[in-house]
């Protein structure tokens, strides 16, 4: 047989329930804010953020088309240079107007 009980749920259960998330979320935003703005891309960072292929990247990079610069056998991408890169190849001012 059923029960026909309803049970109330206070301000300090849903505080309660709520507080180990809040301080999970302070830690992260915490470690987030503490770690200093990458100055170089890599390959995977291309991939995650823009989307790119590797075959993309090697093309691009072989091309000239994407600034980078190598440490050892490794690619690095300046960012203020990507961002660069990306405003003055970018159409957005022409289709504001």
């Amino acid at each position: 047989m059923r029960s026909n009980t309803i049970e109330l749920v206070t301000i300090e259960d849903i505080h309660d329930a709520m507080s180990p998330i809040l301080k999970e979320l302070s830690e992260l935003k915490s470690y987030m804010n503490s770690k200093p703005p990458k100055q170089y891309y890599r390959n995977k960072d291309l991939k995650e953020i823009y989307g790119l292929s590797d075959n993309t990247i090697k093309d691009y990079r072989d091309r000239n088309i994407i600034p980078h610069t190598w440490i050892g056998s490794i690619p690095y991408y300046p960012v203020s240079d990507f961002n660069m890169m990306l405003n003055r190849n970018s159409n957005f001012d022409l289709i504001k107007r």
